[in-house]
C-alpha cells in the first residue's frame, strides 16, 4: 500500500470485581454495539480477492496458518523513533537531540545508545522503520483495528459509530467460526493487560472493543493487584516538578503484586458438590427458555459460561499469578508493570489464551508513558528506555527458551512516532508524529535479521516501503491463515466485507 508523503495502595473496589458483579457484567449491556443484533452467527463469508497490476491474485493470496497465538507488546504514547531504533547522527543537531548512536548486531544498523542491550539482540528481530498514517493524535484504532484514519473527535469517543472491531475482537470471530472458542475451550479467547487503556485517565476514548460484531468479542480484562515501588517515580530537571505520580507502579512494583480475576473462587461455605447441583438446576432452567433465546441472551450466555469455566478450571487464574513464577525470571523481566505484563503475558499463552495485549499505558497522568511532550530527554535516559532495555531481551530470551516463538507471532507497536523537531519545553519534548515511526515484529512466520524500509535524514518520512498499520494488519491475519481481501466479516447491516484494505507484507515473511 503506498501512502502520501499519591501512594498506591491495594486496588480499591471501583476497579476490582467482585463475584456477583463479575456475573452481572456478563448479563449488562450485552445488547453489542449498534446493529449487532442483526448479524448471525454463520460462517466469515468471502469476499471477492483482489488483483495487481498482472491479473494475478495479490497482496493477500493463499494464506496457510504459521501462528496460534499473538502477543501484542502496545508501547502508548509512542517512542521518539531518532531516539530509540531509527537515529539519525546526521541530522542538525537541534533535531537528533542529546543521545548518540551505537552499533547493533545487524551490520551497519545503528540504535540509540539508550537501548545497548536491544541493540545486542537486533538480529533475532524484523524491524520496520518506515510505518507511517495521517493520524497525529494517539490514533490507537487506526493501530489496531484497521480503521484508516482518525481524528481526536473519532479517538477520544470509544462509541463513535465510525469505529471498526480491535483486530483481537475479529480474530475471535474468525476462531469461533472454526470451532475455536471461549465455549469450546472454556479459556479466555484473547485478554488485555494490565487494564483497559486509558481506564485510569480517560475512559471515553477508544477502548480495543469490538464495535458491531458485539460485546461478547470483547477482550477479557483482570485486575491489577499491587503497589508502585518508588516513591520518587519519573525523572525531572532542576527546578520543574515531576509529571508523574508518586509509586507508579510503571515506575516499579513490589514482588508482592499479580494480576487476578475477582469471583472466580468458589466461597468457603459453597463446596464443589454443591456448587455442580446449582449447576444442574441452572441448565435444567436454561433448557427451557434456550428455544426463544435472542443474539443478546445468546451473549449473556457466552460470558456466563466463560465466568463459569473459570471458576472451576484455575488456569487462567494460575497464569495470571505472576507471584508463583521463579523469583529469577520475575528479576529479569524487573519489578515495573510493564516487565510484570510481559511475562503474565507469556504464561497466558502457555495456558492457552490465544492472544493478549499489553498496554504501556498511563497511571493517572495523562501526559505519561511514551507522551513524552515534557521532561522528553530525562524520562528516556532515566526511565523508560532502560526499563524497555531490560524488558524486551529478557521476554525473547523467555520466549526462546521454551519453544514458544515457534506458534506465537509477537508485535512490538505503537500509534505513531513523534516529531523530528524538539520543543523547547522544559527539559524537552517531541510532538505526536505519524509521519514515521517503527515496528518490532518476531515469533511464527517472520523473518528476522532484518530491517526493512527507511526514513529520510531527519526520520519524518519515509523514502522507502511505506508501511500502514493495516498492513501489518493484513499480514497477522495471513499467519493465522486468514487472506485478509478473500476473507470476510459482517458490517452492522450484516454485509460481507473483507477482514482489511491493507497489503501483506511480504519482505515479512520468512
Amino acid at each position: 500500500m503506498i501512502i502520501p508523503t499519591g501512594q498506591i495502595h491495594e486496588q480499591p473496589d471501583r476497579f476490582a470485581t467482585p463475584r456477583r458483579t463479575f456475573l452481572a457484567n456478563c448479563a449488562t449491556g450485552l445488547a453489542g454495539w449498534g446493529a449487532s443484533s442483526l448479524l448471525g452467527a454463520g460462517t466469515a463469508r468471502a469476499a471477492p480477492a483482489r488483483r495487481d497490476s498482472s491479473g494475478q491474485a495479490g497482496a493477500g493470496g493463499a494464506s496457510i496458518a504459521r501462528a496460534k497465538s499473538l502477543i501484542v507488546l502496545f508501547l502508548y504514547g509512542a517512542p521518539s523513533q531518532m531516539d530509540t531504533l531509527d537515529p539519525k547522527p546526521h541530522a542538525p543537531a537541534e533535531l537528533r537531540g542529546e543521545f548518540q548512536s551505537i552499533s547493533t548486531s545487524l551490520p551497519g544498523i545503528a540504535a540509540s545508545e539508550l537501548l545497548p542491550n536491544v541493540a545486542r539482540n537486533l538480529h533475532r528481530v524484523c524491524l520496520v522503520r518506515s510505518m507511517t498514517h495521517a493520524s497525529n493524535n494517539h490514533a490507537v484504532s487506526v493501530a489496531l483495528s484497521g480503521l484508516r484514519d482518525s481524528s481526536p473527535e473519532i479517538e477520544g469517543n470509544g462509541k463513535d459509530a465510525r469505529h471498526q472491531p480491535y483486530f483481537g475482537s475479529v480474530l475471535e470471530y474468525l476462531w469461533k467460526q472454526q470451532g475455536i472458542g471461549a465455549e469450546m475451550t472454556g479459556m479466555p479467547v484473547h485478554m488485555v493487560l494490565p487494564w483497559a487503556l486509558n481506564q485510569k485517565t480517560d475512559k471515553g476514548r477508544w477502548q480495543h472493543h469490538a464495535a458491531w460484531l458485539g460485546r461478547e468479542y470483547n477482550p477479557v480484562i483482570p485486575v491489577f493487584r499491587g503497589q508502585g515501588s518508588l516513591e520518587t517515580g519519573a525523572p525531572s530537571i532542576a527546578g520543574v516538578q515531576p509529571i508523574l505520580t508518586r509509586f507508579d507502579p510503571w515506575d516499579g512494583v513490589t514482588p508482592a503484586s499479580t494480576f487476578a480475576f475477582e469471583g472466580t473462587s468458589l466461597p468457603a461455605d459453597v463446596p464443589q458438590l454443591r456448587f455442580e447441583s446449582r449447576l444442574q438446576f441452572l441448565n435444567a432452567v436454561d433448557g427451557a427458555l434456550s428455544a426463544g433465546a435472542t443474539r443478546q441472551g445468546q451473549s449473556y450466555e457466552h460470558h456466563r459460561q466463560l465466568a463459569l469455566a473459570m471458576m472451576t478450571d484455575p488456569r487462567v487464574t494460575r497464569a495470571l499469578d505472576v507471584t508463583q513464577e521463579p523469583l529469577s525470571i520475575r528479576e529479569q523481566y524487573g519489578y515495573t508493570m510493564f516487565g510484570q505484563c510481559a511475562l503474565a503475558a507469556r504464561r497466558l499463552v502457555q495456558a492457552g489464551v490465544k492472544l493478549v495485549t499489553v498496554f504501556w499505558d498511563t497511571w493517572t497522568d495523562n501526559n505519561a508513558a511514551w507522551d513524552t511532550h515534557h521532561n522528553h530527554h530525562p524520562r528516556l535516559k532515566q526511565g523508560l528506555c532502560p526499563k524497555f532495555d531490560q524488558i524486551l531481551p529478557a521476554f525473547l530470551d523467555d520466549m526462546e527458551s521454551r519453544g514458544l516463538l515457534d506458534e506465537t507471532l509477537v508485535l512490538v507497536i505503537s500509534e505513531h512516532g513523534r516529531t523530528p523537531a524538539i520543543t523547547t519545553t522544559p527539559g524537552g519534548g517531541r510532538e505526536h508524529w505519524a509521519g514515521a515511526y517503527w515496528g518490532m515484529f518476531f515469533g511464527a512466520g517472520i523473518r528476522t535479521g532484518q530491517v526493512l524500509g527507511a526514513t529520510d535524514r531527519v526520520g519524518g518520512y519515509p523514502v522507502s516501503m511505506p508501511t500502514h498499520p493495516n498492513d501489518i494488519l493484513a499480514t497477522v491475519y495471513h499467519l493465522f491463515g486468514f487472506d485478509p481481501h478473500a476473507t470476510a466479516i459482517p458490517d452492522r447491516l450484516g454485509r460481507p466485507i473483507p477482514l482489511t484494505e491493507g497489503d501483506v507484507v511480504r519482505d515479512m515473511l520468512a
